[in-house]
């Protein structure tokens, strides 16, 4: 399955979920000649996830203008966001940063939270800076691969951007697999401090066997950002 333009995995998050920008509480209304009556949908129940496929690849992530949510600043506010979200609360006041100001700032998953069967949406991720300074929470639309515009690792990137753009993404098919190799061999060519971390996300596609965003179920966080 071709994975989704950033616009229509942050509207899916939406609509599924409704943290975000309100309540995931759902009222539908039935008009009639007469009456009019409100159906209360049952309340959708959190629960929180560790990520430990995306929390070991470390903080290779960036914020950027498609973040969903209100960036935090201060480790209190993260911790509270972490206690909030399990009660099915989320953090709405607090000191806050403009993306634009952390364009230098690295982020890494920390937690995932999962709505029981909601009806539609992406996956939704507590993303946070090293000292925990600075925490949002967002959809895989919202997150760009630190270096994607490294001019350094495009040799790896673009051969990979080929694969998740086609609709079959497995590396099992020829073609895939011949554009994977070709990564891989650029990949062991780059610098010490990037080669370990593009490592990283490279085993992890293998082991995946397909390279895909993460809303589309795979594990691959170079591909986060690319349309």
């Amino acid at each position: 399955m071709k994975s989704l333009s950033k616009k229509a995995l942050l509207l899916t998050a939406v609509v599924g979920t409704g943290f975000l920008f309100g309540s995931n509480q759902v009222h539908v209304h039935a008009a009639t000649a007469k009456t009019e009556t409100t159906a209360k949908v049952k309340k959708l129940t959190p629960v929180m996830k560790n990520q430990p496929q995306l929390t070991k690849q470390g903080y290779v992530l960036r914020a950027t203008s498609n973040t969903a949510s209100k960036i935090f600043v201060g480790k209190a506010n993260y911790n509270r966001a972490l206690k909030l979200a399990s009660q099915d609360k989320f953090l709405k006041k607090g000191k806050t940063v403009s993306y634009k100001k952390l364009k230098n700032v690295k982020f890494r998953v920390e937690k995932e939270l999962d709505v029981v069967d909601h009806p539609a949406g992406a996956p939704i991720y507590l993303l946070a800076s090293k000292d925990k300074k600075y925490s949002f929470w967002t959809t895989p639309a919202g997150m760009e691969y630190y270096y994607l515009h490294d001019k350094t690792l495009q040799p790896v990137l673009k051969p990979l951007k080929k694969i998740a753009d086609r609709k079959n993404t497995s590396l099992k098919n020829a073609q895939n697999k011949r554009d994977f190799a070709q990564a891989m061999k650029a990949a062991k060519k780059l610098p010490s401090s990037l080669r370990a971390q593009v490592m990283i996300s490279l085993k992890q596609s293998q082991k995946d066997g397909k390279v895909d965003m993460i809303d589309e179920n795979g594990n691959n966080l170079m591909l986060a950002g690319i349309e």
